[in-house]
């Protein structure tokens, strides 16, 4: 047996309730501290070993951001908020190449065909060149950049924190067309980015939307409303699609922060269910089912085609779970203290658990083969290579 227990420390709520413009958690006579649950028990079923770990830039803990890794399948693309870029090869973690934009990155780095295109605070788009590091083109668009950005063809689809969703030239940053949904009095801090289909590029938005556009013109195909807005006080009222949407067979998967998860038809944006439920953090999916860590830090799974709930884990409540990462039979799950997670895909039952560092991990761990690739909020790249299954 394995056991752990997570330090006794009080917490603010985090990214959840970072609140544009706003800091207002409850009655000023009521905790708004909540303390992480305690971790359990578990009978260690997964071998893993940590290979590498990389200093990669300064902190970005309590910013709100999600910065996260990509790949090209033998280097590993990372940024970090205080302008730097790295190129990393994957299994050593040996630096093929570093350099410092003197820029707040805050979305990124999205990789396609020797390209990386990063975001920042200031609305800055930049794309650089993945073999030396060099920047390639730099542009201004409307506001803050929270989320990776989308590619189509010589297309870049860009969500920003205004509300806009913006389509560049690939090759030289040129404008092509911006559409606007209006955001509400009071949104939570993050946007989710855009994803592609066939013709179509798709995002969600503040106001509970999920919203399908033409790729060339930015002509609107179909739009659902996932959560309508409901309660008394503008609080009540934040349904923000947050998370990012997942794409899956002919279905498209959103989930909305008080509001709910649901699926619905590409083509159409038919909705073919719809259950309620609180996500920020993320969603992912195989070809059967679909699996959320929700806000209050339950993670459950559910039926792809049908929303049956399959199973809910309540152990990592108030340990604002990251969005699940799928490999073999394993969910990989980080969380606000640095623990890396494995949960059964099929029960939800703890197999494996390691601590990486005392930071937060609040993006989703990148798989490649069979290494997991965990950046901190602290500004750490840790590399933890599954070995077998315990026997």
């Amino acid at each position: 047996m394995t056991k752990a227990f997570s330090a006794s420390k009080t917490i603010a709520i985090i990214a959840i309730a970072m609140i544009q413009g706003c800091s207002y958690f409850g009655d000023d006579d009521e905790d708004i501290s909540l303390l992480p649950a305690e971790l359990i028990e578990f009978q260690e079923s997964i071998r893993v070993k940590k290979q590498w770990k990389a200093s990669i830039g300064k902190s970005h803990e309590d910013l709100g951001i999600r910065l996260s890794p990509s790949t090209d399948g033998k280097v590993i693309y990372v940024a970090s908020f205080d302008g730097n870029v790295t190129a990393l090869n994957a299994k050593n973690g040996r630096k093929h190449w570093k350099n410092n934009f003197d820029l707040a990155f805050t979305s990124g780095p999205t990789y396609k065909d020797g390209i990386l295109i990063l975001g920042t605070s200031n609305g800055e788009l930049i794309t650089v060149d993945s073999l030396t590091g060099d920047l390639i083109w730099s542009i201004n668009v409307s506001s803050e950049i929270l989320a990776p950005a989308s590619i189509k063809d010589n297309q870049i689809f860009i969500r920003t924190v205004d509300g806009n969703l913006t389509a560049v030239s690939l090759v030289n940053g040129e404008r092509l067309w911006t559409v606007n949904h209006k955001v509400p009095k009071l949104s939570l801090r993050g946007t989710t980015g855009p994803v592609n289909f066939s013709n179509a590029v798709l995002s969600g938005f503040d106001d509970g939307k999920v919203s399908a556009y033409d790729v060339n013109d930015g002509m609107l195909l179909w739009e659902t409303m996932l959560t309508p807005p409901g309660g008394r006080t503008e609080i009540e009222k934040i349904t923000d699609i947050d998370a990012p949407l997942v794409i899956q067979g002919n279905e498209v998967y959103a989930g909305s922060y008080q509001g709910a998860l649901g699926g619905m038809a590409l083509e159409s944006g038919n909705l073919i269910w719809l259950i309620e439920a609180s996500i920020y953090s993320g969603i992912a999916t195989d070809d059967e089912d679909i699996y959320v860590s929700q806000a209050d830090g339950s993670v459950m799974a559910l039926s792809r085609f049908t929303g049956r709930e399959l199973w809910k884990k309540e152990n990592l409540l108030n340990r604002y779970p990251s969005a699940p990462a799928i490999l073999d039979n394993s969910l990989i799950i980080g969380d606000l203290e640095g623990y890396v997670h494995w949960l059964d895909k099929k029960t939800g039952e703890t197999q494996q658990r390691i601590s990486v560092g005392s930071s937060k991990i609040t993006s989703t761990p990148l798989i490649l083969d069979r290494t997991i690739y965990v950046l901190t909020d602290g500004g750490d790249l840790i590399s933890i290579l599954t070995l077998s299954n315990s026997s």
